[in-house]
């Protein structure tokens, strides 16, 4: 079974949910912020998503199940269990690959560009992709790269944008599965749209751009995802 983990009910996996539909490929949506539990014991868990949310990986006073988060990626990234972790999610498995998650220097929100770095053209999961993309952002922290991690995407505002732990683990902080009706309700609500405007950022403007730039991303989505469902589908190696 595939795990998706919710940090909160506006950001869910969006695009992903189709592409495992279309892969055929059973999960279960976890709702952390309503109460479900973590999945324990994990044996029959052949893969994690972990999507993004509003607070910080170090806010555990106020949502202690981050720290359950942690010790369950540590154990399956030693397991060599499939990970993939979006936004607050890629935090996250940095965090628990022992990486440093703080404020980026500005708040990086709205349709920018990232860039592929020279490891991230010669990935197999990315190496069809231009070197350049234009994606969402919703963030203002970032990560330090963790030691043993292949830096995959940067932008101009922020360094560390994606990486590749091992085979099995990738981390995005941007939203490549955002749809464009996610993004309307996320600038719409009150709290959104005052962190879009807190960001130098038009919501009215990002709505307006969203359409043209799924169409143009959406491709690009589907083979990364797509690609990187196919280890699901491959015995879990432990990293040594």
């Amino acid at each position: 079974m595939i795990y998706a983990v919710y940090h909160h009910p506006g950001e869910t996996m969006g695009f992903i949910s189709e592409i495992l539909w279309r892969m055929n490929l059973p999960f279960k949506c976890i709702h952390l912020y309503r109460g479900d539990g973590l999945p324990r014991p994990t044996s029959d868990l052949e893969g994690l998503i972990l999507m993004g949310g509003p607070m910080g990986v170090d806010e555990t006073h106020y949502y202690p199940y981050l720290l359950d988060e942690v010790r369950l990626l540590e154990r399956l990234l030693s397991e060599g269990k499939p990970l993939l972790g979006i936004c607050l999610g890629a935090q996250l498995i940095a965090k628990a690959l022992d990486a440093k998650v703080y404020k980026n220097s500005v708040k990086e929100v709205g349709w920018h560009q990232v860039h592929r770095t020279s490891a991230g053209k010669e990935d197999p999961l990315l190496k069809q992709l231009p070197d350049t993309l234009k994606v969402f952002h919703w963030h203002e922290e970032t990560f330090e790269l963790p030691n043993g991690a292949t830096h995959l995407f940067r932008s101009d505002r922020c360094e560390s944008q994606g990486f590749r732990w091992g085979n099995h683990a990738y981390a995005f902080q941007f939203h490549a599965e955002v749809t464009p009706l996610m993004i309307q309700e996320w600038c719409t609500n009150p709290k959104g749209g005052e962190y879009v405007r807190g960001a130098g950022e038009e919501p009215g403007k990002i709505m307006a751009e969203s359409d043209t730039h799924w169409s143009r991303l959406k491709p690009f989505s589907q083979q990364i995802f797509s690609s990187f469902f196919e280890s699901f589908k491959k015995e879990s190696v432990p990293v040594r």
